[in-house]
């Protein structure tokens, strides 16, 4: 098979792993027994965490979206009842967000959540040695840089 042939299969691949996922990141699931929420919403708990308020704008940042993505998905999230968002006393034009006790509690149970599914998926790649799931982690940075070259952010 030719480099070409071989690349262009491998984009077919990716387009199809994309679709999958992005079904995958669509989809409502029960973190905790009577919520359900998307995969962006509990990462948005996630990226919060328990301790601390956080501004938006530094939840943009660890989220990798725009203020506004993440200020749509902190109202969709206070509506819930797992965050709070308050003026910061320091600055009033920026807005803290902090997790409620249903938030924190849901942060915990997604903990547990999150390392059964990743057993799960692990053992899809049972067969796949620590250097092959690496090289498969160097080949998404690859693409990524790829993109970025071609698409400049």
């Amino acid at each position: 098979m030719k480099r070409i042939e071989l690349m262009q299969r491998y984009l077919n691949e990716k387009h199809r792993t994309t679709l999958v996922h992005e079904q995958y990141l669509n989809t409502q699931r029960e973190y905790a027994p009577g919520t359900s929420l998307y995969m962006r919403e509990i990462h948005f708990l996630v990226a919060l965490g328990p301790d601390n308020p956080a501004s938006i704008s530094s939840l943009a940042q660890r989220l990798e979206v725009t203020p506004g993505a993440v200020s749509q998905l902190a109202a969709r999230l206070e509506n819930k009842g797992y965050i709070t968002r308050t003026p910061d006393p320091k600055n009033r034009r920026r807005t803290l967000v902090s997790l409620t006790e249903e938030g924190r509690r849901l942060y915990l149970e997604h903990l547990d959540y999150d390392q059964a599914s990743l057993s799960r998926l692990s053992a899809f790649f049972e067969d796949f040695s620590d250097t092959e799931i690496q090289r498969m982690i160097d080949a998404e940075i690859i693409f990524q840089q790829a993109l970025r070259s071609r698409f400049p952010e």
